[in-house]
């Protein structure tokens, strides 16, 4: 037999033997099973039906109001997502979907699309108007825009339905292609602008606002025409277009293509690290003075999607290039050395700011960044030593100076030679990191400025260097005071003199915070430089930029008090 398991409701069980208006029938007796007779048994009340309908009512007036839902928001309107469409600046044909939904419980019609300053711009759908919409139909309308057109896109289209009259609006601004690139016997610059606000006490201490949150970016080069066509190229676009915003490849982020581009391509192969293609921007291909534009939807390491496919047929060698927006400088020269060879430098600043990606740091001496990168010492490098001083003179008998900081201000030129896209990616991001004047950073002078001549144990907390009048000036001043010390091995030690004195005429003693922490031999020490705290004395950086692989920059340094 099989056995079941369950439970019992004690809760209810327990409520019905305890409750006060509840007897148990065991205590009933006899008298439960007695019979009783029909007299004793109540009988129901009983008489003839009356209908009193009609009744009369009463009315009285109620104030109300309706109670809204998400219906009112949502329903009998019509709808045009997106109903506002910003095109940015427009180069090739753009299209983009616009989805117009009736929703009203009914049928709507549509009775036509009013256009308004919609020159080079179509509006289709699945059906012209007149036509009519279903109760909540939902249709897909293809907004096309062309680069033939006025400059500036304000276009309005409302539809014109019978029971509401939506409008769709597209904003943007056409621009046309510089197409004449460097000719490369000058470097093309790149200038990159920060703004810092730079407020200085009369003792020297500095107190720095940034301005601008990303640098404004130019690039400025020399062009070089040798034909009839290019000449006239340059004067119409100059002539009908100087006022307005140019498409400028950067021509520093260049590729040439290795195989034909065939019409109908909506992708392109080229390597896309540390060069500036982006989603929402615009790729161009040019080959002499033929160009075509095209928007980037995607962006991989090797290549690039289109929104809409190729039309031309592009050979080998074509140059796929980013195109960022820009404007001419106002007054432009042309050197016309023949009738048909033209020389000009046109200066672009971009349309939009550049927000760069600054590198991290870490606090390698004393809360600040170290920079380890040698100049270039190609060419000369400029020093200068200066005093804040104010000069009282009348004239008439001595003059009085007074020293306002008590300490010298530097200033000292650094030449970077950047060799490769790696190397100038990352000193832009140094750059971003800097801002312009805003971020300061330790700089050695890369010089040997002090000679090791005895050996150093590796508890000793003081060097046995060259005589060089280290001790006769003010010992451990600002600027000469800080030491990076390089060993053949590679080791790299940050140190402050805290003291020094004169041995002898060829010796002097100088006392460091802490020791270095191994005996070193004198031939040991490769180099020990001064260090200063300094900052960029300029928000305004060019990079000058040989071929698209190398680069040169030269930056002013300006020395700040490491100690207020």
């Amino acid at each position: 037999m099989p056995a079941l398991v369950g439970f019992t409701p004690s809760a209810f069980l327990q409520w019905t033997r305890d409750h006060l208006n509840v007897v148990a029938l065991d205590q009933l007796g006899d008298a439960l099973y007695e019979h009783r007779r029909a007299s004793e048994i109540s009988v129901g009340l009983y008489g003839p039906l009356t209908n009193l309908a009609p009744v009369e009512s009463y009315p009285r007036s109620l104030t109300g109001r309706i109670a809204r839902s998400f219906t009112e928001d949502y329903y009998y309107r019509v709808h045009v997502r997106p109903s506002r469409i910003d095109l940015g600046n427009t180069m090739s044909v753009q299209t983009r979907e616009v989805e117009v939904w009736n929703a009203w419980f009914e049928p709507n019609a549509l009775a036509a699309i009013h256009a308004t300053n919609a020159e080079g711009m179509t509006l289709s759908g699945p059906a012209s108007p007149p036509t009519s919409f279903g109760p909540l139909e939902s249709r897909i309308y293809i907004l096309s825009v062309t680069p033939n057109g006025p400059p500036v896109v304000n276009a309005a289209f409302q539809f014109d339905f019978e029971r509401d009259d939506p409008t769709l609006r597209a904003l943007g601004r056409r621009i046309v292609g510089w197409v004449l690139g460097p000719d490369w016997t000058e470097p093309v610059v790149e200038r990159l602008e920060w703004l810092t606000d730079v407020m200085e006490s009369h003792a020297g201490a500095e107190q720095r606002v940034r301005l601008r949150e990303a640098p404004r970016r130019h690039f400025e080069y020399r062009v070089l025409v040798g034909s009839d066509r290019a000449r006239a190229h340059m004067e119409n676009r100059l002539v009908s277009w100087q006022a307005r915003v140019y498409g400028l490849p950067v021509w520093t982020d260049a590729w040439i293509a290795t195989d034909d581009i065939a019409p109908g391509a909506t992708s392109l192969v080229v390597p896309t690290t540390n060069r500036d293609f982006v989603v929402g921007g615009i790729v161009g291909l040019v080959n002499g003075l033929q160009s075509e534009f095209a928007e980037i939807t995607a962006v991989g390491t090797s290549s690039i999607m289109l929104n809409d496919p190729i039309s031309g047929d592009w050979p080998a060698g074509t140059k796929i290039v980013p195109v960022r927006s820009a404007r001419v400088q106002n007054d432009l020269g042309l050197t016309y050395v023949t009738d048909a060879i033209a020389i000009t430098r046109p200066q672009f600043q971009l349309e939009d700011e550049w927000p760069i990606t600054a590198s991290s740091e870490s606090p390698d001496y004393l809360g600040y960044p170290v920079l380890l990168t040698p100049p270039n010492w190609r060419e000369d490098l400029q020093g200068e030593f200066g005093r804040k001083w104010r000069d009282l003179d009348y004239l008439t008998g001595r003059r009085a100076v007074d020293d306002l900081t008590g300490h010298a201000r530097t200033r000292r030129s650094h030449r970077w030679l950047l060799v490769g896209r790696t190397a100038i990616a990352d000193f832009r991001s140094w750059l971003a990191t800097r801002a312009g004047k805003l971020k300061p950073f330790w700089l050695p002078s890369f010089q040997c400025d002090l000679k090791v001549i005895a050996p150093t144990g590796g508890t000793d907390a003081f060097l046995t260097v060259e005589n060089r009048s280290y001790a006769e000036g003010p010992v451990a001043a600002i600027g000469r005071r800080d030491l990076m010390i390089v060993t053949t091995s590679g080791g790299r030690f940050y140190r402050r003199i805290t003291a020094a004195s004169e041995l002898n005429e060829s010796s002097e003693l100088i006392a460091i915070d802490n020791p270095i922490g191994a005996t070193l031999l004198p031939e040991q020490f490769q180099q020990i430089s001064f260090m200063q705290l300094v900052r960029l004395d300029t928000d305004n950086v060019e990079i000058a930029h040989v071929t698209d692989e190398l680069a040169e920059v030269v930056l002013p340094l300006r020395s700040l008090r490491d100690d207020l």
